[in-house]
């Protein structure tokens, strides 16, 4: 399992490298058009938006694995270290609940994208929409890595 994990975060780190210099290269462009062309091509927009659609897919589950999300910790820390495990543990199995349910419906969405096209660049909308699928499997694993994790810890006394 800690190999899957590790593989999933090398994944997500080059996909949201490369969607990241993606959406600024889209928008630089654009730019760059505005001010020393004609007229500005219309696909850099659209390209831009799923360049930052697929970044922030990759890039959520690798919050949820370093614990950037944020959190009220004001009762949390006011309860006992056999509270806060509970706590923990109940969240993040409520993360996976509903992270797999996302995970569903994000697929059949996607499924369904691949009868539209996209209005300037002519794709699929089916890839923008993976974007959701990467969201919610990136952030899937995490969860159950976490889960997984809170699960084989021992109380300690």
């Amino acid at each position: 399992m800690r190999r899957f994990v590790r593989v999933v975060g090398t994944a997500m780190k080059w996909g949201t490298l490369g969607s990241t210099l993606g959406f600024i290269a889209c928008v630089l462009l654009q730019i760059f058009a505005r001010l020393f062309l004609e007229t500005a091509p219309s696909w850099t927009e659209e390209a831009a938006r799923l360049c930052f659609i697929i970044a922030i897919g990759c890039s959520a589950g690798l919050a949820l694995r370093s614990g950037e999300y944020v959190h009220f910790d004001f009762l949390y820390q006011r309860m006992s270290a056999g509270w806060q495990r509970r706590v923990a543990f109940l969240i993040d199995l409520l993360t996976v609940v509903l992270f797999a349910l996302f995970l569903y419906y994000a697929v059949q969405l996607t499924v369904l994208g691949w009868a539209e096209r996209s209005p300037s660049l002519k794709f699929p909308m089916a890839i923008p929409f993976a974007g959701m699928v990467i969201l919610g499997a990136s952030l899937l694993v995490y969860a159950v890595d976490r889960l997984r994790r809170h699960a084989t810890k021992t109380p300690r006394r």
